[in-house]
């Protein structure tokens, strides 16, 4: 760093190495081959690197693996294309490993020059990404449909610090069930803090976060904390603790819970400025994530779901049929004469049959059992795992259910079903098995269940 540091001294009148020194981010100076010249900065500790022991080792010692080709390819393009001037490449991102092993994202910013004896070396500067103000790497893994665990894992990550002065762990607690409420990390090394927190959340009244106000962050205090998650904390030297609610829509969903240390001199209690924005950066692209999800899985169910009976719909049984084994069972229900309900009584009227008879359906299949409505007056049922036995008790007992009387005012007193079984095993096609069985109910009387014929063996 003898360039820059010297330039430094020139342009301030002062010690420009202490200035290099104490920069927090990490700054080299690296030769054509990758190796690295001199290093500076780190300041307050710089993940778990040793910033002066850098010197003399290559930069793709300290590259995930991953990107070491790339970031090869990248400084090669560079040297190549450029002569005499220095070339400034855009900044990018890569993930550096510490000396424990772990990775750690970064961005780049580089700049190439060629000095006048024709040799190339690049200073480098290197700034964690969890100094950035933004929180970008949750969204980008939205935007490349990544699964929401690695979302929600990496919006843990987002704010996360680990070096010899400070450390913060990010902890999501979901409130999608407030009565076991779901705590995820971002490491599996951190599972135990996750323990602690859930094994405290169900054991007592533990809910710092419902008394944070929408919008705001609150430290807590630590020598308040319920055991177990007190005790891990004083055998970490743990004394720092922020809770900072996620609100939609007016509705408590989820909640940051922020352990960790800062040195004595920094008041545990404060919450500065600068470190509350930032988290409410990530506490509103969590929310904004939050209502992506629910608007999507809302459209997803009612996109499967028949809009008069609740029940799933055609195409939702068609899934369901496609990802079954061959294990179970096929009722397909047809109303009795539901025709001359319509005609006599009304189409509201109808319509009030149907979903009585839809919630008769519901009322004694099992919870493991997908119950459709397949189109108009008529019902299938796909009979997950279930024997012959357990298949004929299920339909017996819809057919009793919807032959008691239905209650409705200015309906009809009583309806009946007709319903044909298929064992799933039986032939290549149930539903058209079932569906024949279900003419056969008919012609035989209504009101009654078929079974499907067994094909022959060849």
């Amino acid at each position: 760093m003898v360039k820059s540091a010297a330039v430094l001294t020139i342009l301030f009148g002062m010690d420009a190495s202490r200035i290099l020194d104490t920069m927090r981010t990490v700054a080299l100076v690296v030769d054509e081959a990758g190796t690295i010249v001199d290093a500076a900065g780190g300041f307050g500790g710089f993940f778990d690197m040793d910033i002066a022991a850098l010197p003399g080792t290559s930069v793709f010692e300290h590259v995930a693996p991953e990107d070491a080709d790339e970031l090869a390819l990248y400084f090669i393009e560079n040297v190549t294309e450029q002569s005499q001037d220095a070339a400034l490449p855009m900044s990018f991102r890569l993930s550096i490993v510490d000396g424990g092993g772990i990775q750690h994202p970064v961005d780049i910013i580089p700049t190439g020059v060629q000095d006048e004896a024709g040799a190339w070396w690049w200073t480098v500067s290197i700034v964690p990404v969890s100094l950035n103000g933004s929180i970008s790497r949750s969204l980008d893994l939205e935007m490349a449909g990544a699964s929401r665990d690695t979302v929600r894992r990496m919006l843990c990550e987002e704010l996360l610090v680990d070096n010899e002065t400070y450390t913060s762990r990010w902890l999501l607690v979901d409130l999608n069930d407030p009565r076991q409420p779901n705590v995820l990390t971002s490491r599996d090394d951190d599972l135990v803090i996750v323990d602690a927190v859930e094994a405290v959340i169900m054991a007592s009244d533990w809910r710092p976060w419902e008394t944070v106000p929408e919008g705001s962050t609150q430290a807590l205090k630590v020598d308040e904390f319920p055991e177990p998650l007190a005790g891990l904390m004083a055998a970490r030297g743990w004394q720092r603790s922020l809770v900072s609610p996620v609100v939609v829509d007016g509705q408590l969903v989820a909640a940051y819970l922020m352990v960790g240390v800062v040195p004595g001199i920094y008041p545990a209690l404060e919450v500065k400025v600068n470190l509350a924005s930032r988290i409410q950066t990530l506490v509103r692209a969590t929310a904004m994530l939050i209502a992506k999800w629910r608007e999507h899985d809302e459209l997803m169910v009612a996109a499967r779901t028949d809009s008069l009976t609740g029940l799933a719909n055609r195409d939702a049984f068609f899934e369901g049929l496609e990802s079954e084994s061959r294990v179970g069972a096929l009722l397909y229900i047809d109303v009795d004469h539901f025709k001359s309900v319509n005609d006599g009584f009304g189409h509201e009227i109808g319509d009030r049959v149907l979903v009585a008879v839809a919630d008769r359906i519901r009322y004694v299949c099992r919870e493991l059992d997908l119950v459709a409505r397949f189109g108009g007056d008529e019902f299938v049922v796909l009979l997950r795992q279930a024997t012959a036995d357990v298949a004929q008790e299920v339909a017996e007992r819809i057919i009793a259910a919807v032959a008691e009387p239905m209650g409705i005012d200015g309906g009809p007193d009583n309806v009946s079903v007709s319903v044909g079984l298929s064992m799933i095993a039986n032939g290549d096609n149930p539903l058209d098995a079932a569906d024949q069985a279900l003419l056969n109910a008919k012609r035989d009387g209504r009101g009654r269940l078929a079974l499907a014929l067994v094909p022959a063996a060849s």
